[in-house]
Parts: structure tokens; C-alpha cells; sequence
């Protein structure tokens, strides 16, 4: 059937008006029909209804449906896609309509051409890049990423920059990343939760992140340097971080700040661990070195710059440090005094030979009286016993300590530096100072009989450590102590007091044992 017969079959006959009046009867009157096409439209309801008439005419009417969509497909035909081309969705094919007319090949050509014109054309892409991340939502201090974008590079998570006057890399992240980042930043304040979450990223995180917290660290240095928690954020970068690039910016953020961290508690800390960062690097330390040299008497003085200045005299090397050693002279009373204080000149007399140090050791024998009862100033002698050179000031010093023997041993500071002294004497001088331990003393009486030195000092709280360093050192002659203890009185006070008790009667079963021995022989 061609479609001049359909058009024919459809003309109004008897048989179809029948149709028409069975139709009216079934659904209502014309006005109720157009009623509800109205409604139709209204609700903008396309979906298919079902047709009231008979199967014969329906299917006519879908056979001339399909000849206009034939005759409009021939039409565009010129204008449609390949059929290989064209995309189709999936999950809705079962209800996929008719296609919309598409652009012919040269119209694609052309849209080809024009996208390939503005890839390659000379104008910086900067401005591009502005407009799309002006329809963006801009987060928490985020405009300051927009100032000096002059760069091209796209990596991963953002666009890195970089600005003529400045030749760092700048790093513009995503959004959720610099949220992420910030509101961790925001919150680092006193929080060791959050201290330890960002240690984490910059110690095993990507380069982007570690490169975004030290962004956003370098907005609040040096105030977070000086937090009870943010400061291990800023160590973990000089410690952990694999750029180099990254330490040295931060290093650059806190140059002019190196003093006031200095003396801060928590500050101090971040500068020892730049400090251990620098070695091997010369113009690290010149750099340190230069900001410090003019408050190094400051520093000195206070509490938490002499954590900083050990540090420096323990990483760098002896020759850099030289001009410290007249400044530490001449704040030798009050340095002697503190635990940090005395460990820089700890430090001086270990490193440096004599030459450099004679007035150190000077200064050191003259006031040894006062150094050797204090907690601290009792180190300093003992390390010049222990690591200076055979001299007439070392004589001088243990002669000193000699005389006052037994002042010295009672004395809970003192009794070190006497024990010191003892290991730097030879064994004819040990034997001297045997005779003076078993010498009667009436002045100093404990017991109800006159005791010797040695049952004295033995019984002491303090002086007992140095009777036993002193048995150490003469164990050749300990049958002549057994000899001269021989009387009960000496032998039941030594057995019987606790300072002494034990290591006496160890000592005396063996020196007992060598008598016979001796004896026998």
C-alpha cells in the first residue's frame, strides 16, 4: 500500500462515521476530548497514549508515521553523523527517543580547527586559567594564590608558579586539598593530635602536601615555632623531608628570626634541629653563625640559649667557634653555676688544646673551693682532672684537693672531685694518702674511741664513695689496711654500719686470705 491508497482508506465514509459515533459514545463529547488535550499539554505529559480506535486504522496511522520519518531522515541525512559515531546511552535504550539532527562532518571540521587555534595560539594561558578559577568557590585565604600566577605547569593536585621577583616554585592546590590543609593548619594551635597528623604527611606524604604545609606554615612563622606542638611540625620538615628545596625555604622564612627563637622553650628546639641540619653545610652555618655572633653574650644568659649554643659547639666545627671561648671567660662565675652553663665549658675543655683554654683552667683552680661544693661547677673540675694535659696548673689543682681531703669527701658535690683527683695520682702518692686514712684523727671524733680517718670516712654518707674508689685503685696493698684494722673496735664498726658494711667485709676477707697467704710464705 503506497501512501496516496492510505490517504484514501483514512477519507470519511459511513463505516468510519460509525467508528467516530462508537468513539464519541465511549470517551464524552468534543469538549471533554479537547478538555483533556488541553490538560495534556498543561502537565507537558508526551508520553504515548492509548489510541480508542480499532487496530486497523491504528496501524495506519503508524505506517504513515514511519513514511514522515523516512522522508525527514532523507532530508537530514546530509547533516547526521555516521551511525558508528553517534553515542548512545546505555541504561536507557529501551526508551531512547528519535535522535536529534546533528552537525555534518565540515561543521565538525571547523569546531576541530577553532579548538586547535586557541591550543596553539602565542597569548599566556594564565588567563585561561583565571577565568575558570573565577567560577570556582575560593576557600579560606585562598585569594593570595591568585596574585602572581605566571605559570603554565599543571601538575596532579594543582598549578605551580613561579614569580620573576621570587624564583620559588609556587604550588596552587585543589580546593579539598587546601581545605584539608588549612583547617589542619588552623587547628595546630596547642594540638598534638594534629601536630602528629601533619608529621605524618610531611614524612610520608606526596610532594604536593608537603609542599602545601609549608605554604601554610610560612603565613604563621615564626609565631608557630614558638607552640608547644607546632614545633615538631617545623623539626619534622628539617628531619624527614625528602626536597631540599622545601628545608631551604623554610630555613629562608626563619633567618631573621634565628635569635628570638633562640630564646624561646619551644623555639630553642626548632634552631638545635636546624643547627643538626646545617651540618656539612658551609654556608648554613655562616649564615647561622652571622645572625648570632652580635647576642651570643645574650644568649649566654639565658637559659634556652644555651641549648642552642651546645648544639652549635657540638655540630660545627672547633675553628668556627673560637671567638666563643673569651666571651664564656668572661661569664665564667655565672655559667659555672648552671647545668647548661657548665656543659659549654664542658664542651671548650674537651675540644680545645691548652693554649686556647689557659685562662679557663686559670679561673677554674682559683675559685675550685666554691666549684667543687656546687651541683654543677664540680663537672668543670672534674674535667679538667680527667682531660688536661699533664701541667703544673693540673698538679696545682690536685694538691688543692689533696689538703682538704676530708672536707672535700663529706661534701655530697665535693666527694666527685675528690674521686677524680685520686685516679690521676701515682701509686707512691695513693701510699700517702693511705697513711693519712690510717692516721688516728682526735679532732674529728664519731665513736667512743679515737677512730682513723678511714673508719670515718668509711661510716659517711658521702665519703663512703670515696674510700671505695680509693680500695679500687691500691688493691696490691690492701693486706696493710687488714694489718692496721686489726683491733676489734675499727673491725665491728665497719662490719656493722650500712654505708660501708659490705663492701668492708669483701675487702676484708680478701685482704685476710693475702695475709695468710703472706704468712704462710
Amino acid at each position: 500500500m503506497n501512501y496516496q491508497q492510505a490517504i484514501q482508506s483514512c477519507s470519511p465514509t459511513k463505516q468510519k462515521q460509525e467508528c467516530f459515533q462508537r468513539r464519541q459514545e465511549e470517551i464524552g463529547s468534543p469538549v471533554t476530548i479537547s478538555l483533556q488535550s488541553e490538560f495534556e499539554q498543561l502537565t507537558l505529559d508526551t508520553s504515548p497514549k492509548l489510541d480508542p480506535l480499532t487496530n486497523q486504522h491504528s496501524g495506519i496511522l503508524d505506517f504513515i508515521d514511519e513514511i514522515d520519518q523516512e522522508e525527514k531522515f532523507k532530508k537530514h541525512q546530509s547533516l547526521s553523523l555516521q551511525k558508528d559515531l553517534i553515542r548512545r546511552n546505555n541504561k536507557n535504550k529501551s526508551n531512547e527517543g528519535q535522535s536529534s539532527p546533528h552537525s555534518n562532518q565540515s561543521l565538525n571540521d571547523q569546531k576541530f580547527k577553532y579548538i586547535k587555534e586557541l591550543w596553539l595560539q602565542e597569548s599566556p594561558i594564565q588567563e585561561i586559567n583565571k577565568q575558570v578559577l573565577s567560577q570556582r568557590v575560593i576557600s579560606i585565604n585562598e585569594e593570595q594564590y591568585f596574585k602572581d600566577l605566571q605559570s603554565d605547569n599543571v601538575i596532579g593536585m594543582g598549578v605551580y608558579h613561579s614569580n620573576e621577583a621570587s624564583p620559588q616554585m609556587y604550588f596552587e592546590p585543589d580546593i579539598e586539598t587546601d581545605i584539608y590543609i588549612s583547617s589542619l593548619i588552623d587547628s595546630l594551635w596547642g594540638n598534638q593530635i594534629v601536630s602528629r597528623k601533619l608529621q605524618k604527611l610531611i614524612e610520608s606524604g606526596t610532594p604536593e602536601q608537603q609542599l602545601l604545609i609549608v605554604q601554610k606554615l610560612e603565613r604563621i612563622s615564626p609565631q608557630i615555632q614558638k607552640d608547644v606542638f607546632g614545633n615538631y611540625v617545623v623539626q619534622k620538615i628539617f628531619d624527614s623531608c625528602g626536597d631540599v628545596k622545601l628545608k631551604t625555604r623554610m630555613f629562608n622564612k626563619l633567618k631573621t628570626h634565628f635569635y628570638d627563637l633562640s630564646k624561646n622553650p619551644f623555639g630553642c628546639r626548632v634552631m638545635q634541629k636546624l643547627i643538626e641540619y646545617s651540618q656539612g653545610k658551609e654556608d648554613i652555618q655562616n649564615s647561622i653563625l652571622s645572625q648570632l655572633v652580635q647576642n651570643m653574650r645574650s644568649l649566654i644568659y639565658d637559659s634556652n640559649g644555651n641549648y642552642v649554643i651546645f648544639k652549635m659547639l657540638e655540630s660545627y666545627d672547633k675553628s668556627k667557634m673560637e671567638f666563643l671561648i673569651p666571651i664564656v671567660e668572661e661569664s665564667f662565675h655565672y655559667m659555672a653555676q648552671q647545668i647548661y652553663g657548665c656543659k659549654i665549658i664542658h664542651k671548650i675543655i674537651q675540644q680545645y688544646p691548652p693554649n686556647f683554654i689557659a685562662n679557663l683552667v686559670k679561673q677554674s683552680i682559683a675559685n675550685y673551693s666554691g666549684l667543687s661544693q656546687t651541683e654543677f661547677g664540680n663537672y668543670i673540675l672534674q674535667h679538667i682532672l680527667q682531660f688536661w694535659i699533664p701541667s703544673p696548673e693540673k698538679t696545682r689543682l690536685i694538691q688543692l684537693v689533696i689538703q682538704q681531703f676530708y672536707q672535700l669527701s663529706i661534701n655530697k658535690y665535693a666527694s666527685n672531685t675528690v674521686e677524680r683527683a685520686l685516679e690521676t695520682l701515682s701509686k707512691s702518692e695513693l701510699i700517702t694518702v693511705l697513711n693519712w686514712l690510717l692516721f688516728r684523727n682526735q679532732t674529728q671524733q664519731q665513736f667512743s674511741y679515737v677512730a682513723t680517718n678511714f673508719v670515718q670516712l668509711a661510716n659517711h654518707q658521702f665519703a663512703n664513695y670515696v674510700i671505695k674508689k680509693f680500695l679500687i685503685l691500691i688493691r696490691s696493698i690492701n693486706v696493710a689496711i687488714h694489718f692496721k684494722l686489726l683491733n676489734k673496735e675499727s673491725v665491728g664498726v665497719l662490719s656493722s654500719e650500712n654505708h660501708f658494711a659490705r663492701q668492708f667485709q669483701l675487702k676484708f676477707k680478701q685482704a685476710n686470705e693475702f695475709a695468710v697467704f703472706w704468712r704462710n710464705k
